[in-house]
């Protein structure tokens, strides 16, 4: 595995298996199709994590369009006000520090009966970090084998080019992920591209409970920013394990549905793993030799050439189309 940091997918079966990896126990995410707090009170989420096209013409502001920067909050002695917060210093690391940013700022409760579990690798390494700045503990998360390994795990296989070396051109949609959670009572945005914690609302108005209704509001503000024909936002929630939930109301089916979502996520993480090129080679070998055979192998390609042809002349003839629209 190269020293990098590879892309991978906002995908609740991808969020859960990598912090399972890491040990984490009695936590997942799930996926939510829409921003209904009733959805988010139901799932008990801790926070989310959502993604967004990042607006790369923006203009930097001291201050953020929304909410407030808690300076003090990242560098607070107080454990009852402290936030773990860390920039973002490398490329492609924005999800899994999105899903650490949740998951490291909750509160362990042993008296909860199926209480958070960070695991041995990500409590050493809140511990470890737990008194740098922001920009020391970015640092330390881009530095971490066991972090950064366990999340190109989850990357999808390319023999042809690696995501580490990628960067994106000034035509290329770029997407962000970026934290919310409640900390300390309080509603708290954590995007490593900011300076700090986004504080919204006052101190001590957001417990857990209220948690849902806080967050809603704040994210339809921030995807109201964006034009009517924007789709491309993705939201994932952490949550307690569902399975857990449905053994203790006893409720089989609830048990049967989560378990089942279990084996469809380790299928697809499977095929994410894989790479398909020999197959796929083989498979053209297989397809070449039968059109040698039976003669139809010159008809086959001219007719390949013919559709290659066509795509491109309709690509061409739709940049043309949106030229002209952007000069009028």
């Amino acid at each position: 595995m190269s020293g990098g940091w590879n892309t991978i997918e906002s995908d609740a079966g991808v969020f859960t298996h990598l912090i399972e990896s890491l040990g984490t126990k009695n936590v997942q995410f799930d996926e939510l199709i829409s921003l209904d707090p009733d959805a988010l009170r139901e799932l008990g989420a801790f926070g989310v994590v959502f993604l967004f096209k990042y607006p790369t013409d923006e203009k930097t502001s001291p201050t953020p369009r929304d909410g407030e920067f808690d300076y003090e909050a990242v560098d607070s002695q107080d454990d009852d006000r402290k936030v773990w917060f860390a920039a973002q210093t490398i490329q492609n690391a924005c999800g899994t520090q999105a899903l650490l940013s949740v998951l490291l700022n909750q509160t362990v409760d042993e008296n909860e009966e199926n209480p958070v579990n960070l695991g041995i690798t990500l409590t050493e390494f809140k511990d470890f970090t737990s008194a740098f700045p922001a920009d020391l503990r970015g640092e330390a998360l881009s530095n971490s084998d066991a972090i950064r390994e366990t999340h190109n795990s989850f990357a999808r296989s390319s023999p042809f080019a690696s995501d580490e070396s990628r960067v994106a051109g000034a035509d290329d949609d770029v997407y962000h992920f970026i934290a919310y959670t409640s900390i300390h009572d309080t509603l708290y945005e954590l995007d490593g591209l900011q300076p700090a914690p986004i504080r919204h609302g006052d101190v001590g108005a957001c417990p857990r409970e209220v948690f849902a209704d806080a967050v809603v509001p704040v994210l339809q503000s921030r995807i109201s920013r964006y034009p009517a024909t924007e789709i491309r936002f993705n939201l994932l929630a952490l949550c307690p394990d569902l399975r857990t939930r449905a053994r203790e109301i006893g409720d089989s089916e609830m048990l049967e549905k989560e378990e089942r979502k279990r084996r469809e996520w380790a299928w697809e993480n499977a095929l994410r793993r894989h790479n398909f090129v020999g197959f796929i080679g083989e498979l053209m070998k297989g397809v070449t030799r039968s059109k040698l055979q039976d003669g139809t192998y010159d008809k086959w390609i001219e007719g390949a050439k013919e559709t290659t042809s066509k795509r491109v002349q309709e690509r061409q003839r739709k940049g043309h189309a949106a030229d002209e629209m952007d000069m009028s």
